[in-house]
């Protein structure tokens, strides 16, 4: 998950497609993974949750927060996302997109703002 973070964070497109599953590869795939890589300034990678995932399963979840900014807007973007490995290679399957990270008030705000939740983007 982290390396395919760091792809996009250094637009380095043949490795995320590289990394996509070929069963889930699509024809416009490439070209939708280009789109998402230089369209957005991505700005951090917060994992909020994984199952199995280690060197000795076969698959594993990852749900995570990726912050990005298009522009002068800092936004996020939350998915549970599945892996399968094939021999020593992980390969991404697809991800559910979730609903925005909201932390409680009183905890760090999911911008990395160093602010509590409620003096930042929890403001109402």
């Amino acid at each position: 998950m982290r390396s395919r973070y760091s792809a996009y964070f250094t637009k380095n497109v043949d490795y995320l497609f590289k990394t996509q599953h070929p069963k889930y590869r699509k024809l416009n795939m490439r070209q939708q993974i280009t789109e998402a890589a230089k369209t957005k300034n991505w700005a951090g990678l917060t994992i909020l949750d994984r199952k199995k995932g280690q060197a000795r399963d076969k698959t594993g979840v990852v749900e995570f927060v990726a912050l990005y900014r298009v522009g002068d807007a800092l936004s996020q973007l939350r998915e549970r996302s599945r892996f399968q490995k094939e021999g020593d290679q992980w390969f991404y399957l697809d991800g559910d997109l979730l609903p925005p990270y909201q932390p409680k008030r009183g905890e760090p705000c999911w911008c990395k703002s160093g602010k509590k939740f409620k003096h930042c983007h929890g403001k109402k």
